[in-house]
């Protein structure tokens, strides 16, 4: 990589008079450059705001486009269900999301790291717009944010994924640096953070090319990595082939598309339209948890009754999940069958965990007011932990211990409590 270059695109240029304000409608120039047509023929055009020239892109697609298993319409249906999402309670419109991705020179929030391409989407009831503004020259930068910033009052809620500790950070330190006026900050939705609650467990990664290929059946072809886009962009600086930067343009494109599909896709969520019979168990576990967690009862009650209807020898896991959390919510009579269920499949069974045993001991002694069985299942569980003890290396399972003696504690107190009731 030329070391000049990285050094000149350090020298940011501050544009302290590039103030944004009320303007017209963007003017577009025609320039003779010896770059003019390349730029062209990728569609772009060479447009002027407040803080100067920068070159701008604008794609659309038509609402019957599909990006993976979603067209664009579909937002029409499902986007103000995203207002469950947001912990102001504000209504949401579809129109008023503003889908933002940016292409940076390198990774980190440091003064050298540059958004060379801020890409942003929007939808309409014609279809959805993606934008997207480019600099040639660290000179455009201040024009390439003056423009952004004419844009974003129209707008009530930022979608991005990792963007509110990446892009949105990123962007508002580049307006400080150009000392321009610090945009309001929209309300925000960022899809990484529902996206790693749902699917965390049980998937290798929640980068966001993982998430749309296995949940939005997006399959990227000759795509170029993000992680290329820096090289990619000090290439061009070198060597003014705009055509090196072509593919950029097309990745930055489609990760605002899978950011509409997504949002499609968790406002079908939110209005409960999953298609349970389809999920894993590990897959119902993570949707109902997140339901619960957003205050979601009903949708969270109908996923968790979908799971402990699942084979046990298939959810033990899950099951256990689930038990917990009719637990929580004070639903003995569940929370106990699949207790039993999984206490059941352990026997014989030395690595399964104790806890079945011991939270049935519990259940039928402090809830269901049953000590004969809460001594059964604590005998239960102390002699499956005798049994996981002594086939343990050298018995030297200090952890193992200490539930043992716990447990014998625990069937000494109910045989006593037991003999004083029979007394009484």
């Amino acid at each position: 990589m030329n070391g000049g270059l990285r050094e000149r695109l350090g020298r940011l240029t501050k544009s302290g008079n590039a103030v944004p304000r009320p303007v017209e409608p963007v003017e577009e120039q025609q320039h003779e450059e010896p770059e003019a047509e390349a730029w062209a023929k990728l569609g772009f055009t060479l447009r002027v705001g407040p803080g100067g020239a920068c070159f701008v892109r604008d794609a659309h697609f038509e609402p019957a486009h599909r990006h993976g298993l979603f067209s664009v319409r579909e937002l029409a249906a499902v986007g103000d269900t995203l207002q469950r999402l947001d912990p102001t309670g504000r209504s949401v419109e579809p129109e008023k999301l503003l889908f933002l991705d940016t292409e940076t020179t390198g990774l980190g929030q440091g003064a050298g790291n540059v958004p060379f391409l801020i890409g942003v989407g929007w939808w309409t009831a014609g279809g959805f717009t993606v934008r997207q503004y480019v600099i040639r020259h660290p000179g455009e930068e201040a024009a390439m944010l003056a423009m952004l910033a004419e844009l974003l009052p129209q707008f009530t809620h930022l979608v991005t994924y990792n963007g509110r500790t990446f892009d949105w950070p990123l962007v508002k330190n580049r307006f400080v640096m150009h000392r321009l006026t610090m945009p309001k900050d929209p309300l925000h939705f960022d899809f990484l953070y529902p996206s790693r609650a749902l699917w965390r467990t049980t998937m290798p990664s929640c980068r966001l090319g993982a998430v749309e290929e296995a949940k939005l059946g997006v399959i990227r072809e000759e795509d170029v990595p993000g992680s290329l886009a820096p090289a990619l962009y000090f290439q061009y600086l070198a060597e003014r082939d705009v055509t090196v930067l072509g593919g950029v343009f097309q990745h930055n494109e489609r990760d605002i598309l899978t950011l509409l599909s997504l949002a499609i896709h968790f406002g079908r969520l939110l209005q409960g339209g999953a298609e349970l019979s389809e999920l894993s168990p590990a897959e119902l576990l993570r949707l109902a948890l997140w339901y619960e967690r957003l205050g979601f009862a009903q949708e969270a009650e109908s996923v968790m009754s979908e799971l402990a209807s699942r084979p046990v020898n298939e959810a033990v896991i899950e099951h256990g999940e689930a038990a917990q959390y009719y637990k929580r919510h004070k639903r003995w009579a569940e929370a106990v069958r699949l207790w039993r269920a999984l206490a059941e499949y352990a026997s014989g069974r030395r690595l399964v965990s104790l806890e079945p045993y011991i939270e049935l001991s519990m259940a039928y002694e402090h809830r269901l007011k049953d000590l004969d069985e809460a001594l059964y299942w604590a005998e239960e569980a102390l002699r499956s932990a005798e049994l996981r003890l002594s086939l343990s290396r050298a018995g030297g399972d200090g952890k193992l211990r200490e539930q043992l003696e716990d447990i014998r504690k625990r069937k000494a107190r109910l045989m006593r409590k037991n003999r004083r009731e029979q007394l009484d």
